[in-house]
Formats: structure tokens, sequence, C-alpha cells
């Protein structure tokens, strides 16, 4: 289903006003969830393999020595279980989630962590927050446009598919 199909991406002034508010409302939190998130991965993480590092450069990451990788059970997501099923219903189903990447710090789901297109797609991620300069900065971004244009319509989403996919 496209997001122009789809009821909940129809126009509207809660996409242009009120969304953005919540998540300028929501970012100082999201981003402590996030920054300690990526401690811990850092912290916990193994670096990169050798294919993985030539996919980070392939992809754009400027600093791949910094990258670190977490392989879970779960990917974790702020927020409580309502916050979760909201983000279901605008395309961001935890239980659907291969990866996360926060940065330097990436986590991948075990049962999907050998997959070299989920690494390579999440590495993209990586490169998208340098670009962005800042860990705040870039969520800001991914979520306004995952919220606006649906998580599969984003400009960043659509290319860490397209180069993670080449």
């Amino acid at each position: 289903m496209k997001a122009a199909d789809d009821p909940i991406w129809k126009p509207g002034p809660w996409r242009t006003l009120l969304l953005p508010a919540v998540v300028f409302l929501a970012m100082p939190w999201v981003g402590l969830w996030a920054w300690r998130l990526e401690r811990r991965t850092i912290r916990e993480g193994r670096p990169l393999f050798s294919s993985e590092w030539a996919a980070a450069v392939r992809v754009g990451v400027r600093h791949p020595e910094k990258v670190r990788i977490l392989t879970v059970e779960e990917v974790p997501m702020p927020g409580f279980a309502w916050m979760h099923r909201i983000a279901a219903r605008w395309g961001f189903d935890r239980r659907h989630i291969g990866g996360l990447c926060l940065r330097y710090g990436i986590l991948l789901r075990r049962d999907l962590a050998a997959q070299p297109i989920i690494m390579a797609h999440e590495l993209v991620h990586t490169s998208q927050y340098e670009r962005h300069g800042s860990l705040t900065g870039f969520l800001r971004a991914y979520l306004l446009q995952c919220l606006r244009h649906g998580y599969a319509n984003s400009s960043l989403e659509r290319e860490a598919v397209e180069k993670s996919t080449r």
C-alpha cells in the first residue's frame, strides 16, 4: 500500500503543524534515550569485520573505525507499550525491525545479524548521521520524514534501501 492510499497519511494540518510540534517536544527525551543506547552499544559491541568495513566505505561511512555492532533478541524502542502501538500504526512495528542505527552504534536482531543487506542498510544510516552532524539532528529529520510521508516513503529510508541493495 502506498502512503497516499493509507488514510493515516492523507494531507491535513496535523501533519504540517502538530507532528513537527510533537517531534520538537519529544526530541530531548528521544535524544537522551538514543545517546544512552548508542553509548551502551559502543561499549558492549564488536568492531566491524573486514567485509562490513568494506560495505561501510562503499555506502559512504567516513569513520568505520567508530562503528560497533551489538546483536540483540529484540530491537528496543523508546517509550511505553501504548507508544509502541501508535508507532506500529505509523510503520514502526518493533516486531518487524531487524536493526537500529544510532550513529556509530548499530543494534541487529540476532536472527538477522548475518544478513549483509541489513548491515549495509544500517551503515547507510550511519553515513546519514555523519552528514547531519549530530545524533538528534538526524533523528529529528528522520522522524519528521517518516511521520509526514510514511516509513517506506521517507527520503532517508529510500536512500538506505537503494544503497544497501547495490
